[in-house]
């Protein structure tokens, strides 16, 4: 009640001035009638109105100023000598599961600049058009990134519209810790969608091959040359990732032809066996080139119209033989000529006989690659190529594990040949799992196997990236159609981020885009040095300016801290300045202490302001900021909110209870 009042001073003041003022001015009106007064009125009558005015003036400015006078004196004593603040508890936190709308609460908001609570809290929420925009958690190691972060987002988000199938949301989890996947997976069962999470790791039931899509051998050749750049750094000169490039693509290309499957596995071997890449080509030759038709020589007589297909009598058989194509199936279909197909390599291998005349093109181009450009490079110069990309793909083969999982055999895709699940379950592609609402979690600690865990990470990445990038077409034939939300959520983010500079790929491009896709992507790191420290050159400050939303935790580093305060931006204020100075009369020096000295001296000071650009938060506020504090450059996706002071709840913590009495309960 007390401050209520306080802080309704003025109102109250004049008020109250007001009723004492009539009382005064009808308990002592105005003494008209005095003598002097009434000479005055008679003389000067615009002074006897200016009296008479002042007085009645001065009935109700004295009560005014007394009353003002004692409530600042009030306020002054009772309100900020008061260590305490009497607040009002925080709006009602909305669960995840009744929204209507898709929005993400951050934290409690009080002052923007300073620390410390106000008296009516507010929740920082981002609303849907917001969250397509990206947000990044910046945070040193024990800061609450985790906590205080991701699993409280991963719990608003995958929690919308939990009981509808159709709108729940899909996700991608990537961590190296080996305990996010956990949480992920107990908010999922508590909201009722366990049967959603689909986790993949060495010992899980799924296997999960990164060349299995529908990419072709280029594009999927290029992503592996330049997964190489971001793990051991980009080279000078660019023969290297050209020459990585190519080989890769032609050794795909070939099982794509022969075998329509390929794994990093297939690829690896091949590139250390030139003897087995020319079996698998002597192969090729025997299935593309080792059919013929054969036709009886007075059926070949009576139509003419087979003499351009390349004929010849063979002696042995007694019959006209030629070389197997489309053109002369069409041939001989269209004119119902009978005729026999025989097969040189039906018998002497298990493969059948390719037909299809687009692979047969695509398998003289691996033939022209390898016998006119591969075979022509120096030896040397060959095992330098080789051996640049198998310290990558071995990896793949010296642990039986990882085989297992991501290099599984073609029949694991087969119904058929895989019925008993012997095999184990195929990953479906991103583009399915996304549409059916699942959520896909790489659990791969790091501490197994550093380069392994990005390497899978970064595969499954940028096949998640390429499935959601693909929906923006489809998005827009289909605009009365409803497509779910993506959530793209990755702790510990410097482990898998990958740029392209100048090349097509890369996650500053895919975050620049995803917004059309309906992706709410989510990375937290440790500090804005480890993404500097990870990419290459420059290319840190591209990939930092496609999150609009940025949360920073404390940091423990000066770059980090300093570039935070640079990206919260300047402002004009005013700083005071002081001067002393001292004047003296009779002035002389002193014998005994050599100094000037004066009888008569005067000491003046003075004070002013000017106007000085300087941050909104200085580095060092960064450095200081408790557990669960950041300042947090959110963006609504329309407007850009000023950088603010945010209070972020605990999972493991009630949200309706403020901050300030979880702090006072010792709980933070």
């Amino acid at each position: 009640m007390l401050r209520s009042i306080i802080h309704n001073r003025m109102p109250i003041s004049f008020a109250l001035s007001c009723a004492v003022g009539y009382a005064l001015l009808r308990q002592w009106p105005f003494p008209g009638d005095n003598a002097i007064l009434q000479l005055i009125l008679a003389q000067k009558p615009w002074l006897f109105a200016s009296i008479r005015w002042s007085y009645t003036a001065m009935l109700f400015s004295t009560p005014l100023i007394g009353f003002s006078s004692l409530l600042a004196l009030l306020y002054i004593f009772a309100i900020e000598g008061d260590a305490t603040l009497v607040r009002n508890p925080l709006p009602p936190y909305p669960h995840p599961l009744t929204r209507e709308q898709l929005y993400l609460i951050l934290g409690e908001i009080h002052q923007q600049k300073r620390l410390g609570p106000v008296e009516n809290p507010q929740w920082l929420t981002i609303p849907e058009r917001g969250l397509f925009t990206g947000t990044a958690v910046f945070g040193a190691i024990g800061s609450g990134k985790t906590s205080c972060c991701m699993v409280p987002f991963a719990e608003q988000i995958l929690s919308y519209r939990a009981a509808d199938a159709d709108r729940r949301i899909s996700a991608l989890v990537l961590e190296v810790k080996g305990d996010f996947c956990f949480k992920i997976r107990k908010l999922l069962a508590a909201c009722g969608r366990a049967e959603d999470y689909v986790e993949i790791s060495l010992h899980s039931q799924y296997r999960y091959n990164p060349l299995h899509n529908d990419q072709d051998a280029y594009a999927l050749a290029f992503g592996i040359a330049s997964l190489l750049n971001n793990l051991f750094g980009r080279g000078k000169e660019p023969f290297w990732q050209q020459a990585y490039t190519n080989l890769v693509k032609f050794i795909i290309l070939l099982h794509k032809v022969l075998y329509d499957y390929v794994t990093l596995f297939d690829v690896y071997a091949c590139a250390i066996n030139p003897a087995l890449l020319q079996r698998k080509i002597e192969e090729g030759d025997a299935r593309f080139h080792g059919e013929y038709v054969l036709v009886d020589v007075e059926v070949f007589e009576q139509h003419a119209a087979l003499d351009s297909h390349g004929f010849e009598m063979d002696e042995e058989l007694g019959r006209m033989k030629a070389p197997f194509t489309e053109a002369l199936q069409q041939r001989l279909a269209d004119d119902s000529i009978p005729h026999e197909l025989q097969s040189e390599t039906s018998a002497g291998t298990q493969h059948e006989p390719i037909r299809d005349e687009r692979k047969k093109q695509e398998f003289e181009a691996v033939k022209r690659w390898f016998f006119e450009d591969w075979q022509r490079i120096e030896p040397k110069l060959r095992t330098s190529i080789v051996e640049g990309i198998s310290v990558f793909l071995s990896l793949f083969d010296d642990n039986p594990d990882v085989k297992r999982v991501f290099c599984p055999p073609k029949e694991t895709y087969d119904p058929v040949a895989n019925r008993s699940g012997r095999y184990g379950v195929p990953l479906s592609p991103f583009s399915e799992q996304i549409e059916q609402g699942k959520v896909v979690a790489l659990n791969f600690p790091v501490s197994l196997n550093p380069g392994l865990a990005k390497t899978i990470g970064t595969l499954m990445k940028q096949d998640f990236q390429r499935a959601v990038l693909n929906r923006i077409p489809k998005m827009e034939q289909a605009q009365d159609r409803h497509f779910r939300e993506v959530l793209f959520l990755c702790d510990e983010y410097q482990s898998f981020a990958t740029v392209g500079e100048s090349d097509p790929s890369g996650d500053e491009k895919f975050f620049a885009l995803a917004r059309q896709a309906k992706c709410i992507s989510i990375v937290a790191t440790q500090s804005v040095s480890s993404l500097r420290s990870t990419l290459t050159g420059e290319a840190w400050r591209s990939l930092l300016q496609t999150f609009r939303t940025k949360i920073f935790l404390a940091l423990s580093d000066d770059f980090s801290a300093e570039m935070a305060s640079k990206l919260c931006g300047k402002e004009d204020m005013l700083r005071p300045s002081y001067s002393i100075s001292e004047n003296g009369q009779d002035a002389r020096v002193s014998i005994l202490t050599g100094r000037a000295t004066a009888h008569r001296a005067t000491l003046s000071t003075s004070k002013s302001y000017n106007t000085q650009t300087l941050p909104t938060f200085e580095p060092k506020i960064f450095a200081e900021l408790k557990n669960a504090q950041a300042i947090v450059l959110a963006y609504d996706g329309l407007n850009p909110l000023p950088p603010t002071f945010c209070y972020l709840k605990p999972y493991y913590l009630d949200p309706d209870i403020s901050y300030f009495d979880h702090l006072a309960a010792g709980r933070i």
